[in-house]
């Protein structure tokens, strides 16, 4: 009996494996390779998003040769056999898939499985790895109900007045819950009757969803991405949506059919917020450099570049008018800008350690909360009104409903509701501002940490452009950086010497 296993066994071990296909292969490709090799910003020269562009080669030359894996630079490189190992700085993908890569070579390279060849392929030991042990499923149902509900990093007021907050791949909309199918939704938007979520899983996919809960209800989905989505808007009335992130590109798409319409490469940085104008003519979008960019929303030229001092911009707002755009950033500094001219309006420090979220409020008002643990309304000119403090936990998103009712999400799941339009918010304590404070503070010690930020952003900056020298826009950046630099250090200077002669 046990030489009859062992005979059966040999027996199977013999068999040709069966084929692989490309379509096979596309999951291992999306998991590991196509966050560099892309046809947006192939590294290498290599675009690896269909059997043709792995075909056409990259920088290095040819990637695969049909039958040969091991002649193939795709699978010395993947197998480790090869230097530069790939995927970069990372451990050889599991054996399991490196024999699916190097079964597809050795098939010939086939598109579909019924244009596959069945050959056997070199003896490559297959590793299995035991799973480990699962709890059981009442343990795993009583962990379920403690687990506190993810971080609200978006949400998002309907129109009936309800709010839609993100879950575990859905979202909550009042009891409604829709089904997201990533691990995590980033984004909320609302307008209308739509409302549009947008995330994914980093470094491997995203995409933007879009709902319509009126009769006849609608869903698309727009952008199949590489990695995780961090910014996305919607303007139903002129039909388009945009998209951002890690790719540092912007996508805009036709709601209707869901095709590209444009994108803007102008981002030198992960692209943190998009914010359509409210005439939907202009798009606002925000990256970790400390830029924000305008560009026309129906063609993708540029209008302005806003820079906000090198801090990165993780959020923006437009004023209800479209006549100007307000930027929070990691510094603290909160900035207004005259969106017609690109020029700065007004600035103030309004959090310390930075700003997480900002929101525009009705009569050209502004709620912004930050690091520092604390809620404020700002008017038109950037001064306090009002101040919520001893927040639960770090604030990490606002919404502002057309009645004036706000949202405030906390980083420990939780969602705090209330009326700005009376200033009626729990512990909400009004400011008496005084009629000698200055938009922005003229102390040195404020300019001080605005220097450090630059430097800091000048060193990165500095090493991208040596890492990267044929994008001279990297260079460009550097060198307007270090402009800034000086002229606030001797900025400082000045006003130290005049301290000192007083």
């Amino acid at each position: 009996m046990q030489n009859t296993m062992i005979f059966v066994m040999f027996a199977l071990a013999q068999q040709p494996a069966p084929p692989v296909a490309f379509e096979d292969l596309k999951p291992v490709l999306k998991k590991h390779c196509l966050n560099c090799h892309n046809g947006e910003r192939p590294r290498g020269g290599l675009d690896m998003t269909t059997k043709a562009t792995i075909l056409a080669g990259s920088d290095s030359g040819v990637t695969v040769a049909s039958g040969k894996p091991r002649d193939s630079l795709l699978y010395r490189m993947v197998s480790h056999i090869e230097a530069p190992h790939m995927p970069p700085n990372s451990a050889r993908i599991p054996e399991s898939e490196l024999v699916m890569i190097e079964g597809w070579i050795a098939a010939g390279l086939p598109e579909r499985k019924d244009l596959a060849k069945t050959r056997s392929l070199p003896t490559t030991p297959v590793v299995m790895t035991p799973k480990p042990a699962v709890s059981s499923g009442e343990t795993r149902t009583n962990a379920a109900l403690a687990t506190p509900l993810p971080t609200p990093i978006s949400i998002a007021w309907m129109p009936t007045g309800t709010l839609a907050r993100p879950l575990s791949g859905a979202v909550s909309v009042g009891s409604l819950t829709i089904p997201f199918g990533e691990p995590d939704v980033r984004v909320l938007r609302s307008s209308g009757d739509w409302l549009l979520i947008a995330g994914g899983e980093g470094g491997k996919s995203g995409k933007a969803v879009l709902h319509k809960a009126t009769p006849p209800a609608v869903r698309r989905e727009f952008g199949e991405e590489f990695d995780t989505i961090l910014a996305a808007d919607l303007h139903p009335a002129t039909g388009r949506i945009a998209i951002g992130g890690p790719s540092r590109i912007i996508k805009v798409f036709n709601m209707n059919d869901g095709a590209q319409t444009h994108a803007v490469k102008d981002h030198i940085d992960w692209v943190l917020d998009a914010r359509f104008s409210p005439d939907g003519l202009l798009l606002a979008t925000s990256d970790r450099s400390g830029t924000t960019l305008l560009t026309e929303a129906e063609s993708g030229a540029k209008v302005y570049a806003l820079r906000a001092g090198g801090a990165s911009v993780p959020t923006i707002a437009w004023q209800a008018d479209g006549n100007a755009l307000l930027t929070g950033s990691s510094d603290g500094w909160i900035r207004l800008w005259d969106a017609h001219q690109g020029k700065e309006i007004a600035s103030w420090m309004a959090h310390q350690g930075g700003v997480m979220a900002i929101a525009a409020l009705p009569e050209g008002r502004w709620l912004s909360v930050g690091r520092d643990k604390s809620a404020k309304i700002w008017s038109a000119k950037g001064e306090v009104s009002a101040v919520l403090k001893s927040l639960p936990a770090l604030p990490v998103s606002v919404s502002a409903g057309s009645n004036g009712n706000v949202a405030i999400g906390l980083a420990n799941g939780e969602i705090s509701q209330a009326n700005a339009m009376t200033v009626s918010l729990p512990a909400i304590t009004p400011v008496v501002v005084s009629s000698t404070a200055k938009a922005v503070p003229a102390d040195i010690s404020s300019r001080q940490s605005t220097l450090a930020s630059l430097e800091d952003a000048a060193e990165k900056l500095k090493l991208d452009a040596a890492t990267y020298p044929e994008r001279r826009e990297l260079t460009e950046s550097y060198v307007s950086l270090c402009r800034s630099i000086v002229l606030l250090k001797a900025d400082i200077l000045k006003d130290q010497g005049m301290e000192n002669k007083r």
